[in-house]
């Protein structure tokens, strides 16, 4: 059975200060000395979104384009996006399976630029295989990406794209994960990969409890 971890329990076992189940306000973390709020891991600027009008939970996606699992899952995320049209996603690429996962990863966020993050996201999970520079290119093709822009977007927006992976690279370790892909829907941290019902239950109880469960009276 699978199992939400809310962020104040999580916050407890980490040795995490001023979590409070993910509420606004700021998370220090002891390994690392870094500070940042709940709105830096679900409003970073640069990470690539796609945010329906009158959203109500927003899933954060940490996950990389070289793992299997993230694989399998992206198909069961397409399914919850477009069964419910009142969820916001942020994807935060965090590429720990090597170089490539970098390369594609700095491509993916770099495409947001020409409006082309959805499609290009998708045709690097649905290519199959281990994703490389060959595979990247034939992916941004299959995407309608335009590779001349979008390899003067990686230059272009250089620092901002090292800047949001060294900020995910702080901020996913120190929500205790240590591997993809791993959710955060609402309050609630998902690490692993879970089946579209219990993405939905997760969701429900976002909805009901955005800001972690009720407190005892």
């Amino acid at each position: 059975m699978k199992r939400f971890i809310p962020l104040a329990l999580l916050a407890a076992v980490l040795g995490i200060v001023g979590f409070a189940a993910l509420r606004p306000g700021s998370v220090t973390t002891q390994a690392s000395a870094q500070t940042f709020t709940r709105e830096a891991i679900t409003d970073d600027p640069i990470a690539p979104k796609f945010a329906p009008k009158g959203y109500d939970v927003t899933i954060v996606e940490f996950a990389d384009y070289n793992c299997p699992y993230c694989r399998r899952m992206h198909p069961t995320i397409a399914a919850l996006l477009a069964s419910d049209p009142k969820i916001r996603i942020v994807y935060r690429d965090w590429p720990i399976f090597g170089g490539a996962s970098v390369e594609a990863a700095r491509a993916a966020i770099a495409s947001q630029w020409q409006g082309k993050h959805e499609a290009f996201n998708a045709a690097l999970y649905e290519g199959g295989g281990r994703i490389d520079s060959a595979a990247i290119r034939a992916a941004a093709k299959r995407a309608g990406v335009d590779w001349t822009r979008l390899q003067k977007d990686l230059v272009t927006h250089k620092a901002d794209i090292d800047g949001l992976l060294a900020r995910t690279n702080v901020q996913a370790p120190a929500l205790g994960l240590q591997g993809t892909p791993a959710f955060l829907v609402g309050p609630y941290l998902l690490p692993g990969a879970f089946d579209l019902p219990n993405l939905r239950k997760a969701v429900a109880k976002a909805r009901a409890h955005p800001n972690g469960p009720p407190k005892a009276p």
